[in-house]
């Protein structure tokens, strides 16, 4: 008798629900996909505003540190020349966002201001040192690899290494130490050979090699290819 009483009283207990786990994973399946959605409409608005980001960054950072360079006169006035006239495209929306996109990614890779570092050190080897000649040998093959797209500012900026020091106002950027050592500089043209080198340029002199007509070229480029 007691054994029929369990049994009637085990089969009148309410059966357990699933609780709140399947609410919670719902609204957390729910809460991904909103935030899925809302990452690619940001993503989607930024894309469309790459002509507008292209303008402020070449404006606010890019023009004013080459403003700054160790880049010879002529050199730093055509290479302003060109990026202010392509900042004014771009504030009369006269670039599509491809273009301005692919013009930035090529300028930036572009060892522009290493160039006018470089610069620095061959003026202090002239300077300071009788023997020079084979070291702005190579500074002229280097900056032929340049000409020749073999060369980027990582590159440039890894031949420059013992001269450089960490830029305490930008955090990817170093700046020359001063002074500069005579050692320092020749250790600089033996990176410069190793790189020449490696870009297969002659062994001879380049002398002629202006940083203008490279960066028109590249501009160009992103004007009607865009980028890489």
């Amino acid at each position: 008798m007691n054994d029929v009483e369990t049994v009637a009283i085990e089969s009148d207990e309410t059966p357990e629900g699933p609780g709140c786990l399947p609410g919670l994973l719902a609204a957390t399946l729910l809460m991904g996909m909103i935030g899925f959605i809302a990452c690619g409409v940001s993503t989607w608005f930024l894309y469309q505003q790459r002509a507008v980001l292209v303008s402020r960054t070449l404006t606010q950072t890019y023009i004013p540190a080459i403003e700054q360079s160790r880049m010879l006169p002529a050199d730093k006035q055509a290479v302003l020349e060109q990026l202010g006239r392509f900042a004014d495209s771009l504030k009369r929306d006269e670039v599509e966002n491809w273009q301005a996109a692919g013009v930035m990614q090529r300028i930036v890779r572009l060892p522009i201001l290493e160039w006018g570092d470089l610069q620095a050190v061959q003026d202090r080897l002239i300077a300071d040192s009788a023997d020079h000649a084979d070291a702005l040998k190579q500074f002229g093959r280097l900056r032929r690899a340049v000409e020749l797209d073999q060369v980027t500012m990582i590159d440039m900026e890894d031949v420059l290494q013992p001269t450089l020091a960490a830029d305490g106002t930008m955090e990817t950027r170093r700046t020359l130490v001063e002074p500069i050592t005579v050692e320092a500089a020749l250790e600089v043209a033996l990176r410069a050979k190793l790189v020449a080198d490696r870009s297969k340029v002659p062994d001879q002199d380049f002398d002629d090699i202006r940083i203008g007509p490279i960066v028109r070229r590249q501009m160009e480029a992103g004007m009607t290819e865009g980028s890489y």
